[in-house]
């Protein structure tokens, strides 16, 4: 669990500007009985209500660095911000409206790659989701001067801010380093938590319709329980389809194959600079293989093909520290770490 954002409607009437300021300092300093701010006021919403965001790992730690793995602490979360908002007299009585909650799936990269090693994966996933979103909208936010991808954003609609469903892959450590206040505190966290450095950030968004809560409700009101296996599903059924990635390696290895009828033909044909000339069309070695396969029908000729691929593309992915050889397994490790994630 990481976000949720609500509305707040008062009971209240006639609010002055004056009215909402007082809201806004009193939202934003409501702290944890751990010591920390969680929440933040967003927006006044008409004449009687805000927009808020809580977060649950603040709570707890005052960053998401910390990981929500139980559902009594979400419980404790919800129940302590129903509580202390009725301190504030404007607030009682209040009705509390869910408009979005984020869910997140932590996926521990190998202490030998780094979130740009799997540039390859999240190709793939933009296809898959591609196939089952047609109308949605895949970016990907990189550093201009490396090109490495930092943050890939999959949504189900063209305009990214009007998502119903988004699916959002970032770099957390990265994410980490850029928003705190010291080399200390950076230090502080790896130390507390060793595996910072390696975590895959998988956040699932969804835009929520429903009736108003009381206070009350909302303190008690289950929402791993309601929400969590929805959202794990939008993750694995609109980037991990296998059925489909079956298919794109299939159709990868035909196209691979039909340029690679084309290039042996040419005089001084060899393999490393094809490899080179096409690495951006090479998802996986196990498609290059395929295709291997469709272009070459002498036996021995293709397994010596194959071996100098083999070759040729393990170097590449040695030398560039990114995953070209075991990109299926790897997608199916991700797969399993997001069925596998629960909260009790």
């Amino acid at each position: 669990m990481d976000t949720i954002q609500i509305k707040l409607e008062l009971n209240y009437i006639g609010l002055t500007m004056e009215d909402f300021k007082r809201i806004e300092t009193f939202i934003n300093h409501i702290k944890s009985p751990y010591g920390y701010t969680f929440c933040d006021m967003l927006d006044i919403r008409g004449t009687r209500s805000v927009g808020i965001k809580i977060s649950y790992p603040r709570f707890f730690y005052g960053s998401n660095v910390f990981l929500i793995t139980t559902k009594e602490q979400c419980f404790e979360v919800q129940r302590w911000f129903s509580e202390t908002i009725e301190n504030m007299m404007i607030l009682i009585g209040a009705r509390i409206s869910l408009e979005r909650v984020d869910i997140p799936f932590t996926y521990i990269m190998p202490p030998d790659y780094d979130f740009y090693s799997y540039n390859k994966l999240y190709g793939i996933m933009a296809m898959v989701h591609a196939e089952k979103r047609i109308k949605g909208s895949r970016k990907m936010y990189a550093d201009i001067l490396t090109q490495r991808p930092e943050t890939l954003i999959y949504t189900d609609t063209k305009t990214p801010s009007s998502y119903n469903n988004k699916v959002m892959i970032y770099n957390q450590f990265l994410n980490v380093e850029t928003k705190v206040d010291s080399e200390e505190t950076l230090n502080m966290f790896l130390n507390k938590y060793p595996d910072l450095q390696y975590r895959m950030r998988i956040e699932v968004s969804k835009k929520i319709r429903r009736n108003p809560f009381s206070i009350v409700d909302f303190g008690n009101f289950d929402m791993i329980g309601v929400y969590l296996s929805q959202l794990k599903e939008t993750a694995l059924e609109n980037l991990l389809d296998f059925q489909i990635i079956d298919n794109i390696y299939q159709n990868e290895a035909i196209q691979l194959a039909n340029i690679l009828n084309i290039e042996r033909q040419r005089s001084g044909f060899n393999y490393e600079v094809f490899i080179l000339q096409n690495i951006s069309k090479i998802y996986d070695y196990e498609i290059l293989r395929r295709a291997l396969g469709l272009a070459v029908d002498n036996t021995k000729t293709r397994e010596s093909a194959v071996t100098a691929v083999r070759r040729h593309l393990n170097n590449y992915s040695q030398m560039n520290n990114i995953i070209v050889m075991d990109v299926y397994a790897r997608l199916r490790d991700i797969k399993k770490s997001i069925e596998q994630f629960h909260i009790y």
